[in-house]
């Protein structure tokens, strides 16, 4: 049985190999050790194919997670049975909402040891139910010509599905039963390569024309991880149609037509104010904004502005906003309109602009130099290289960035923004930052401490990071929401103090370590030579909600005046 398995196990690895599936993420086991040795060994074959090696499979997961996020194509996850597999399941979901490619490979106890008590034996058969787009069993050890040609066929269909629309994650379990040891340095198999040729969706409909001559548009740039942004710039300079950029939308890069202020513009925003920057038609791409702010905007102005919604990927507008969707390539919608004659005035396009710049202006003399939270996103977008890789937590980070960061150069922005959890996120950056020199992370302490065990994939693969961690000793966006006012339970539930001490981790997984307290050691530390190196922002949450707080009001008085005297 030992040359079947061989065979079958060769004909699936460079099944998946044809697909394009060359990055694979290994956490050690027993049952997956035909799976991984056959890898190992086609890969001092083939040098295309990298495999990294994590022994915590959640933080592999994640890891494999921020590898397709950034090169875009399918990644291989290989685990051992039983709990082992179920620890990928935070990844699943978050590539599923964010239509990353995974293709989770779990290594099975065969059917006889189901339900009977066999060690490391549960169920996994569709372990990760809705949140896969696919699930197939395979069975390698099936001598039958037959069974060869299916796993062929079927290891290729099941990748190709991960990069249907909308893209996400699929399951291949493999059932596998002693003995396990495969014939090494035997002969490959011939694999043919399949054509999966996915028909570029027609996104022009008629009668744009119509809806978007002689009006105002705005285009709502979202969070995506497709590459259409030069497309979108060219779209607004040709049409004079500014762009409201989420900051993970990767628009944000100086451009005259960006508005980088948008969340802050309806959150503090009187009714003049939005009524200044209301339009008529709003194009909308990319996923669910960060900004709650303007996604509830969105619900108050559909009674009045027409929504187009444009994406490859479901309609998941928690808004229920949208009054038509085109379902398909951005790309190829944006190049459907880009050249219409419609007339459209450039007027709306100069005032949202003016107003922009007037509000970065007083942004930056609101917050006067004071070293804060708030602070931080200016100090990193000020200071690190123009081809860095930035990766952003959940909870406060995200939020501040999108607020503060204006992003005066081109660069790439990550997070995990599709359940928007706070596991996995170290590990997904250290992934992000694979063959960049230039990669920075920001992070609050409590994510640090979830996923700790991701700063040892730096080490051992050598991964340049700067990790900017604020530490307010606790879950700081909790401070910001109503359960802060219940005084008696809110540290033990919610603020939960873990008095972590950063320097400790440092040197535990060899990172250099800096404390700042002012801008300038933080500007020093972000320009130090270490090519790992953790800077430590200590600041208190109490603090920090009246700095948020104080600024937003002045910053909402400042622009409501700004709109006054315009439309005086």
């Amino acid at each position: 049985m030992n040359d079947v398995i061989t065979t079958n196990i060769k004909i699936f690895l460079l099944s998946l190999f044809e697909q394009d599936v060359k990055n694979f993420v290994v956490s050690p086991g027993s049952r997956s050790t035909p799976v991984v040795l056959l890898l190992a060994e086609l890969a001092t074959q083939r040098s295309e194919i990298n495999i990294y090696i994590d022994v915590d499979e959640r933080s592999a997961s994640f890891f494999g997670l921020g590898l397709a996020k950034k090169n875009k194509i399918p990644v291989g996850l290989i685990c051992t049975s039983g709990t082992a597999a179920t620890e990928y399941a935070s990844a699943v979901a978050e590539a599923k909402l964010s239509h990353i490619p995974l293709v989770v490979i779990t290594s099975d106890r065969p059917a006889e040891l189901s339900n009977i008590g066999a060690p490391q034996a549960i169920n996994q058969n569709d372990l990760y139910h809705g949140n896969t787009k696919y699930f197939v069993n395979l069975n390698l050890q099936d001598d039958s010509e037959q069974t060869s040609k299916y796993v062929e066929f079927e290891s290729q269909r099941t990748v190709a599905r991960s990069l249907d629309y909308p893209r996400g994650p699929v399951q291949i379990n493999l059932p596998l039963r002693k003995p396990l040891m495969p014939i090494l340095d035997s002969e490959d198999p011939i694999v043919s390569k399949i054509n999966f040729n996915s028909a570029n969706y027609p996104s022009a409909v008629p009668d744009y024309k119509q809806i978007l001559a002689d009006k105002n548009v705005l285009i709502i740039a979202g969070p995506e991880e497709l590459d259409y942004h030069s497309d979108l710039l060219a779209l607004a300079e040709r049409q004079n149609w500014p762009i409201m950029a989420d900051v993970l939308s990767n628009t944000r890069n100086g451009s005259k037509y960006v508005i980088n202020n948008g969340d802050l513009f309806i959150k503090t925003g009187t009714k003049e104010v939005l009524d200044y920057v209301k339009p008529d038609v709003i194009l909308r791409f990319g996923g669910t904004l960060v900004s709650a702010s303007i996604s509830n905007w969105l619900k108050e102005v559909s009674s009045s502005a027409e929504i187009i919604y444009v994406g490859d990927h479901e309609l998941n507008d928690y808004t229920l906003s949208t009054d038509n969707f085109v379902a398909g390539s951005e790309k190829s919608f944006i190049k459907n309109i880009i050249n219409l004659n419609l007339n459209n005035s450039a007027a709306y396009f100069e005032k949202l602009i003016e107003l922009n710049n007037f509000a970065e202006q007083k942004k930056n003399e609101l917050q006067n130099d004071e070293f804060s939270e708030l602070s931080i996103p200016k100090i990193i977008d000020d200071n690190i290289a123009k081809s860095s890789n930035i990766f952003l937590s959940n909870s406060m980070p995200i939020r501040d960035f999108e607020n503060y960061y204006l992003g005066t150069k081109t660069r790439s922005i990550f997070c995990n923004r599709g359940a928007n959890g706070i596991d996995g996120v170290v590990s997904t950056a250290m992934a992000t930052g694979i063959g960049s020199e230039n990669n920075v992370l920001f992070i609050g302490d409590l994510a640090l401490f979830h996923d700790m065990n991701g700063l040892m994939m730096a080490k051992r693969y050598q991964i340049p990071m700067t990790i900017v961690v604020s530490n307010n000793n606790g879950g700081g966006i909790f401070s910001f929401l109503p359960q802060s006012k219940a005084t008696d339970y809110f540290e033990t539930l919610f603020g939960t103090p873990q008095d972590l001490k950063i320097a400790d981790i440092a040197t535990l997984y060899g990172f250099d370590y800096f404390q700042v307290s002012d801008k300038q050691q933080a500007i020093n530390a972000l320009d130090h030579d270490a090519k790992q190196k953790i800077i430590e922002i200590q600041s208190d949450r109490s603090i920090n909600v009246k700095q948020h707080r104080t600024l937003e009001t002045k910053f909402g008085s400042e622009i409501n005046q700004f709109v006054i005297d315009k439309s005086k």
